[in-house]
């Protein structure tokens, strides 16, 4: 899965001489929290609704309302925005993607093309990535699980699959998991089974620690 399938190509942006007011109505009326700002196309930062936020007088500002707005108006989204920008690719796998979000704790990528000067081509959010890897990994979705312990040898995983396909089961995901703490890696098995009562028995008999989850 790449980046640039699942991306918003239709990016609401605005430039570095925006007056803040107006980045701040952009963002009321698009329900967005933020914002990219583009030179010519080329991505050059990003201001967000809590920045403004920041940036604007105390209530309990000795100013009058005229002078809290010409200093309003003087500032300009440049003079605010984050220049120091996580970026992504369009060519970008969704499952790096989501992992460095996780990694610098961001909630949106900026996709550019760097063979364009760096040319915003869209967005996405960790929301939505996070949407479609779980439902990749079918959580949330009808079948039986098993969690089959210390598996991830390619003769064990060799002969669970086996032991499934001899009784004509699809296998709707599959991936290894590492318990914090454990040093183990074992197995996720998702079955198009709502009872893998049978199954789990076998693989038991063959010496395999099983447990068979539900949702």
């Amino acid at each position: 899965m790449y980046i640039k399938e699942y991306m918003n190509t239709d990016v609401i942006t605005v430039d570095g001489d925006t007056p803040i007011r107006d980045a701040e109505k952009v963002m009321h009326d698009s329900k967005i929290r933020r914002l990219p700002v583009v030179d010519k196309g080329k991505l050059v930062g990003i201001v967000t609704r809590d920045k403004l936020r920041e940036v604007a007088p105390s209530p309990a500002t000795s100013l009058s309302i005229w002078e809290l707005n010409y200093l309003l108006a003087k500032m300009n989204v440049k003079d605010v925005m984050e220049k120091e920008l996580f970026t992504v690719t369009p060519d970008s796998t969704v499952e790096e993607a989501v992992a460095e979000a996780q990694r610098w704790g961001i909630g949106t990528l900026l996709v550019v093309d760097k063979d364009k000067q760096d040319r915003l081509v869209g967005i996405a959010t960790t929301t939505d990535l996070y949407k479609i890897t779980t439902k990749v990994l079918g959580f949330g979705q009808p079948g039986a699980w098993l969690h089959i312990f210390e598996c991830c040898q390619a003769g064990s995983e060799a002969e669970v699959i086996n032991i499934i396909n001899k009784q004509g089961v699809r296998i709707l995901a599959m991936f290894h998991v590492t318990p914090p703490g454990t040093g183990r890696e074992d197995c996720m098995i998702h079955l198009d089974i709502e009872d893998a009562s049978q199954i789990r028995g076998e693989l038991k008999a063959r010496g395999y620690e099983v447990e068979e989850r539900r949702h």
